[in-house]
């Protein structure tokens, strides 16, 4: 079995993420204390990690990670809830429409379409099933195990555990690619998975991490 990652390895997440950015900071610039064009996709990221990273360790919601965002980046943090939520929809709205395969997910899924595949991801369920369904590529797997439906984000072991059990698969018989090398190669190995790295940018990678530069050059075995 193969078990992907879904964020920066099948689809790109950073680039739809900076696209939405761009179009929000420019719809409410008046609204963002010392807006700049050229700064605020950078400021957006940094806050958009900081938050996604409480969210992964448990420690807020999704809807709240969401929340912290707008209050910090508006400078507002009496932002009532109800209104940023309906204010993040107009970046869910940027966000949802950047939405694109990287070029070798096609092929790749093809050329393994008789092997199962499933993914694992640190996102929010819905929003995750909604990407495989708006992209085209649903049909390709037999389940979605997500750190919201999970309770527990990786790298931590459980998460891997529970995609073993899912499946009902040993871990050493399941093979895990995924664009981070912590958090997805070294995390799935030391969960007794046999962990891969696609390393898309040419990073440097440890001698005992298993890498692959595109998902075209990934050989099951």
């Amino acid at each position: 079995m193969i078990l992907l990652d879904l964020d920066d390895t099948l689809i790109d997440h950073t680039g739809a993420q900076r696209t939405a950015a761009v179009r929000f900071g420019q719809q409410y610039a008046d609204r963002i204390p010392n807006y700049s064009a050229d700064s605020y996709p950078d400021l957006w990221e940094k806050v958009s990690s900081v938050n996604f990273s409480a969210f992964a360790r448990g420690e807020i919601s999704f809807e709240e990670q969401r929340r912290r965002r707008l209050k910090t980046i508006f400078q507002e943090p009496n932002l009532p809830n109800t209104e940023a939520d309906m204010i993040f929809k107009d970046h869910l709205v940027h966000y949802e429409a950047s939405w694109s395969l990287f070029p070798d997910v096609i092929p790749f899924l093809e050329k393994h379409a008789e092997i199962r595949l499933a993914i694992l991801t640190n996102g929010q369920q819905a929003q995750q099933e909604h990407k495989l369904q708006k992209t085209g590529i649903d049909g390709y797997f037999k389940f979605v195990i997500s750190a919201e439906s999970a309770g527990v984000a990786k790298p931590h072991p459980e998460i891997f555990v529970q995609a073993c059990q899912r499946a009902n698969l040993r871990p050493d018989q399941i093979r895990y690619i995924g664009d981070n090398l912590k958090k997805d190669a070294q995390a799935a190995n030391e969960a007794g998975l046999k962990g891969i790295w696609l390393n898309r940018n040419g990073g440097e990678c440890p001698n005992q991490i298993e890498q692959i530069s595109s998902l075209t050059d990934f050989e099951y075995h």
